[in-house]
């Protein structure tokens, strides 16, 4: 950056001023490498059904364009006063917008403001980050950060062609007499929604991700009436925004499997799944799952992330574990070691 351009740094308190950011907080999104849980069609629902306590969003602009935005949040935690990501619970990962031609300056701004807030925070718990966050690529934070959960994620081939060959051959010929068995049964039809049907299929998966959880005596992520209100939410503007795609697997007018994921940067995010079990001789999930690997290759995508979890279905794609990490850090400590790191060469380069 040059040394002339200056970066202005705002807090935003409400979701009045978040929404009215939301265009250019979503050219920002397209233009970062982030999650697709970052997009403010995520996140300005879950604002909106789960009520943070304390809205704490770091804004930064160069000029009057939007270069960088820290969705943060202040909240209670027994005697702690908290600051972390807004979007927990329902994002696997978490994480700031940057534009990356300025990373490490706005990256410097966000601290800055961060230590210079006159909110009572007490501790910063940041959680979820995934490995490429530049939040780890600034010293004074990597070296806080630790191994705080696990992602399966594919990196994909180059055709369809080769992706049977993720498969043991044993697999594969389970997949051809599973297709086989569904032609007999009646050939099945997989359906991706539409602008119009989209709220269709939203049903479908809730009740079968939701009987196959009961089925293990577990509630499931859907349990909490505040989660499916989001879901419901978001659909419509994922939907527009191109990011959300929902998939089902069909046969007779009933559905036998149905797939929730989210394309954003190259990479798909499967979210959600569910199947009936009652026509698990059918192995819905895993045709319904190849189909949707299919169209992410159609669609340019090279990575597929099967997210957080180590379900036996993701093992079938024998996905790599990738780690997410947690930074910690006592307002106490940083504000001090900030100080005096905030002279000195303080970003790693990218990886």
């Amino acid at each position: 950056m040059k040394p002339s351009v200056t970066l202005k740094v705002r807090v935003l308190h409400s979701l009045a001023e978040l929404r009215e950011i939301s265009s250019e907080w979503r050219e920002l999104f397209e233009h970062s490498h982030a999650a697709a849980f970052q997009s403010p069609d995520w996140l300005l629902p879950w604002i909106e059904v789960f009520a943070p306590e304390k809205i704490t969003a770091v804004e930064v602009r160069c000029g009057e364009r939007l270069v960088g935005l820290a969705p943060f949040l202040i909240y209670r935690r027994e005697a702690e006063r908290v600051l972390a990501f807004m979007g927990g619970g329902v994002s696997d990962y978490l994480d700031v917008l940057i534009d990356p031609k300025f990373q490490a300056e706005i990256m410097s701004q966000i601290i800055a403001t961060v230590c210079g807030l006159q909110d009572d925070w007490t501790v910063l718990d940041l959680t979820d980050l995934p490995a490429q966050s530049p939040l780890l690529r600034l010293v004074l934070l990597k070296r806080e950060a630790r191994e705080h959960d696990s992602c399966s994620v594919l990196c994909l081939p180059d055709s369809k062609d080769q992706l049977l060959h993720l498969f043991s051959k044993r697999q594969r010929a389970s997949l051809r007499n599973a297709r086989s068995r569904l032609q007999r049964a009646g050939g099945g039809e997989i359906e991706l929604a539409t602008a119009q049907n989209v709220s269709e299929f939203l049903p479908d998966l809730f009740r079968l991700h939701t009987s196959r959880w009961s089925e293990r005596g577990q509630p499931g992520v859907l349990s909490d009436p505040r989660t499916l209100k989001f879901h419901r939410s978001c659909a419509a503007g994922l939907f527009d925004s191109g990011l959300l795609r929902l998939s089902r697997l069909r046969l007779h007018g009933k559905t036998l499997a149905v797939i929730y994921s989210l394309f954003a940067h190259e990479t798909a995010f499967c979210y959600l799944q569910g199947f009936d079990p009652e026509f698990a001789w059918l192995s819905p999930g895993t045709q319904l799952m190849y189909q949707v690997i299919g169209d992410a290759l159609d669609h340019g995508i090279r990575r597929f992330d099967f997210l957080r979890g180590n379900e036996d279905y993701k093992q079938h794609w024998r996905p790599e574990s990738q780690p997410t990490y947690r930074i910690r850090l006592a307002r106490s400590s940083l504000s001090p070691r900030w100080q005096n790191f905030r002279e000195l060469p303080t970003f790693m380069p990218p990886s």
